[in-house]
């Protein structure tokens, strides 16, 4: 699982993003998450360097996005173009559980 914690402008969000495109590159199913700040990542426009939104627009398709719940605090700004399940706190422990090792980026 990696887990997105930093929002827009963080070095740090271009490698998590190459990562997760190179584990799915090597057939390694990975779950995407993004809580707190990450959450940010997924608004409509937020990403404006155009290689992390292509990655962040495959991993969408291929498989998939997540977002805590609790960490969008009501707002219904996401971007449309990208396939995001929200999650509670207790499914994401639950996801957690089930992963072989945890990255947060």
């Amino acid at each position: 699982m990696v887990v997105f914690r930093r929002g827009v402008g963080s070095h740090r969000v271009g490698h998590g993003l190459r990562l997760v495109a190179a584990m799915l590159g090597m057939d390694r199913p990975t779950t995407v998450v993004f809580v707190d700040g990450g959450t940010e990542l997924l608004r409509a426009g937020a990403v404006e360097d155009p290689v992390e939104l292509d990655y962040l627009t495959a991993l969408s398709d291929l498989a998939g996005l997540h977002a805590l719940r609790e960490s969008l605090e009501g707002r219904v700004d996401l971007n449309p173009e990208l396939d995001v399940t929200l999650v509670g706190v207790d499914e994401l422990a639950e996801m957690m559980g089930e992963c072989g090792a945890v990255v947060a980026f």
